[in-house]
């Protein structure tokens, strides 16, 4: 009978393509994984890959093996979940990919309190301003800004932001502030290049419609922590999110401008985790402690 590691194993070369990206994926040697298909193969009697040097491929046989051999294994993890809420605690990896700014300022100041409460779940957080693993096959769950399209994962908001646009007292002393949008074509303002063009088209809530504005200015950098640095410089207007300028205007190393010409609606916050019957309990409890940290009104800051 196959067992249940025979299956993991062979899902595992199909789903990365070959018997080194398994190995790694695994943690064992190449050779390791080699010998336990050859073996699968010798024992049911058939071929389930054909191999080449470049690539592998399934057979008829071997995707009927990988199709139900996945929903065998996914039934044996939901019972596995379904047994563990049963457990006296939470326990596990949560890994969790995060934009750099959300993961600084919301998820590490909150997560004290959270691993005290459950001592026997360990977090590793990726920060990145780039969307990495989008299908979620290396993190538990992923933290992503703005609205999602649909997908295989589950989306749930747990939270919400706005940009404020400000600019360094020093650079408003020299150049003055700007009294209406379209003054901002005037001026240097600070860009973002990681995320393209709309990065550099700013929103303004003009005569009751939200018209975008493009802007410009002298420097461009491709991450959110070089944009604030140039920002608090007085190198020029930028734009960023409450996540991180609401202290710094507060203490008034910032100043908000265009207040008046501010989109009313905020920029949703959202947990992303793969759907299932069961949802594990460190996925849950995080979702539902963070959703609670988070939410209540945006930080109110005067205009």
């Amino acid at each position: 009978m196959t067992s249940l590691n025979e299956l993991q194993i062979f899902g595992t070369v199909v789903e990365h393509g070959g018997f080194a990206a398994a190995a790694k994926a695994l943690g064992v040697t190449r050779s390791a994984v080699c010998r336990r298909i050859d073996g699968l193969e010798k024992r049911l009697g058939v071929r389930l890959l054909d191999r080449t040097t470049r690539r592998i491929s399934l057979t008829d046989a071997g995707e009927a093996l990988y199709h139900r051999g996945s929903r065998i294994l996914a039934e044996v993890q939901e019972a596995e979940l379904a047994v563990s809420e049963y457990g006296e605690e939470p326990r596990g990896v949560l890994r969790i990919t995060s934009p750099i700014m959300i993961g600084l300022h919301k998820l590490v100041p909150l997560l004290p309190p959270f691993l005290r409460r459950y001592r026997h779940i360990k977090v590793q957080l990726d920060l990145s301003d780039d969307v990495i693993d989008p299908a979620l096959a290396e993190n538990d769950i992923g933290i992503r800004w703005g609205e999602q399209r649909p997908s295989s994962l589950i989306i749930t908001r747990i939270a919400e932001s706005r940009q404020i646009v400000c600019a360094a007292p020093a650079y408003l002393e020299r150049f003055g502030a700007p009294r209406s949008p379209h003054e901002l074509l005037s001026h240097n303002c600070l860009m973002m290049s990681r995320l393209g063009l709309a990065s550099n088209e700013w929103s303004f809530l003009i005569d009751g419609e939200v018209v975008p504005l493009k802007v410009s200015g002298n420097f461009v950098v491709n991450g959110g922590h070089g944009n604030y640095e140039a920002l608090i410089a007085g190198l020029g207007i930028g734009r960023v999110t409450d996540l991180r300028v609401v202290e710094d205007i507060r203490a008034g190393r910032l100043q908000p401008i265009l207040r008046e010409f501010e989109p009313d609606d905020a920029m949703g916050i959202y947990a992303t985790f793969k759907s299932g019957r069961l949802v594990p309990p460190k996925i849950r409890l995080f979702i539902d402690y963070f959703r609670e940290q988070m939410k209540g009104p945006l930080p109110d800051i005067a205009r």
